[in-house]
């Protein structure tokens, strides 16, 4: 098999088209840094970032049910349905409040994109505050088909909270 640049799997091409092997070799993260800002005062984000159960009013578009499972202190687990590419998708996160740094961390501990971690940094500015999402999101054998979807949809999402949290 022939490594094509070192994407995280192995492609040859066979009579059905091109064959990828998943776990040829080390998959590597897909990495996003986006950073919006609103008006809100950042209590009222973390208020915000603190109730996931909303996202599906907010994101409509993408994220489709989110149950919380569990919420122990600053660590909230939850389950959460979405849809991108017209694929359901589903996973098992923690979400957790780190308070000193004014930061979010999600994980995926189970399902589509495990091993994908999003972090939501917050930080006052005078107009407001500034969200700054970092993502690693692992997505497997799609990734080459889907990093373009997940990055616009990444992009949206981030802006739709920036609106939210403007109107409230």
């Amino acid at each position: 098999m022939e490594n094509k640049g070192g994407c995280g799997s192995a492609s040859v091409d066979s009579s059905d088209g091109l064959y990828t092997a998943p776990g040829e070799f080390d998959s590597m993260p897909t990495k996003y840094d986006i950073v919006v800002q609103t008006k809100a005062p950042m209590s009222k984000a973390i208020d915000y970032y603190s109730h996931p159960e909303n996202l599906p009013k907010v994101h409509p578009d993408f994220v489709k049910d989110v149950k919380v499972i569990s919420k122990e202190g600053n660590t909230t687990k939850l389950e959460q349905q979405m849809e991108m590419m017209g694929r359901k998708l589903k996973s098992t996160n923690t979400m957790v409040w780190n308070d000193a740094e004014h930061k979010f961390e999600v994980n995926t501990l189970e399902g589509d994109g495990k091993g994908s971690k999003i972090t939501i940094a917050l930080k006052e500015i005078p107009s407001g505050t500034e969200m700054h999402y970092w993502a690693e999101m692992e997505f497997g054998a799609l990734g080459f088909f889907i990093k373009g979807k997940a990055k616009t949809s990444f992009e949206k999402v981030a802006q739709e909270d920036a609106k939210a949290l403007d109107a409230m």
